[in-house]
C-alpha cells in the first residue's frame, strides 16, 4: 500500500473511532518521516548551505536550507521532536561555522519548537500558513541567534545591518519554501480532507 493510501486509511480510522455524539473529527496525524531520510536531507542541506549558499546571497542574506528542513520536520512531528531535531541540526551548523559557540544550536532548537506548534492542525497542510511560517521561523531563529551570541559575550557587530539581513533572509526562505512546495507538493502533506 502506498504511503498516501496508508495516511488516508489512518484518517478514515480516526473518523470511524468518533463517538456517535461527537461533531468534530479527531486531529489528523501523519506518519513521521523516516529518520534516515531526514538525516540524509540534513547532511545534504548542510553541504549545500555551506558550499553554495554564499553564491546565491541576496543583499547579504543567503537561504537557510537547514531552518527549512527543521521547520518541515517539526510541522510533521510536533514541538518536542522538532526541538530535538533543531538541537541536532543547530549543533551541526555550529560545528561547520566554528565561531558561533552554541548560538545556532539553541536558535535552531527554538525554531523547531515554534514550527512544531503547527503540527496536527489544519494549518500544517496549507501553503497559506507554511510560507509565512517559514519567514516567521527564520526571523525568530535569527533573533535567538543574536541573543545567544550576546549571552556568550560575542555581540554581533553592526546590529542594524544584521537586522536588515534577517529580514531579507526571511523573505528568501519564504520564497524558497513556496518554490519547494510548488515543485514537490507532497512536502506540504496529505491532509485528512483529501480522499
Amino acid at each position: 500500500m502506498a504511503r498516501g493510501n496508508v495516511d488516508v486509511a489512518r484518517t478514515r480510522a480516526f473518523w470511524a473511532a468518533n463517538k456517535p455524539g461527537e461533531t468534530a473529527a479527531p486531529a489528523y496525524a501523519p506518519e513521521p518521516p523516516v529518520w534516515w531520510h531526514v538525516a540524509l536531507a540534513l547532511f545534504a542541506a548542510l553541504i549545500l548551505q555551506s558550499a553554495f549558499a554564499p553564491f546565491v546571497a541576496i543583499r547579504g542574506a543567503s537561504p537557510s536550507l537547514v531552518v527549512l528542513l527543521v521547520s518541515w520536520y517539526a510541522v510533521r512531528t510536533g514541538s518536542l521532536r522538532g526541538m530535538t531535531f533543531g538541537l541536532i541540526a543547530g549543533a551541526c551548523e555550529d560545528a561547520v561555522t566554528g565561531s558561533t559557540g552554541v548560538s545556532w544550536t539553541f536558535a535552531t532548537a527554538l525554531a523547531g519548537a515554534l514550527a512544531g506548534r503547527l503540527a496536527r492542525t489544519w494549518l500544517a497542510d496549507t501553503k497559506l500558513a507554511l510560507v509565512p511560517g517559514a519567514a516567521l521561523v527564520t526571523l525568530v531563529r535569527y533573533g535567538a541567534f543574536a541573543l545567544a551570541m550576546q549571552l556568550q559575550r560575542r555581540p554581533l557587530d553592526l546590529p542594524l545591518l544584521h537586522f536588515h539581513a534577517a529580514l531579507w533572509q526571511s523573505a528568501v526562505d519564504a520564497l524558497l519554501a513556496l518554490v519547494l512546495l510548488a515543485l514537490f507538493p507532497r512536502l506540504g502533506g496529505a491532509g485528512a480532507h483529501r480522499r
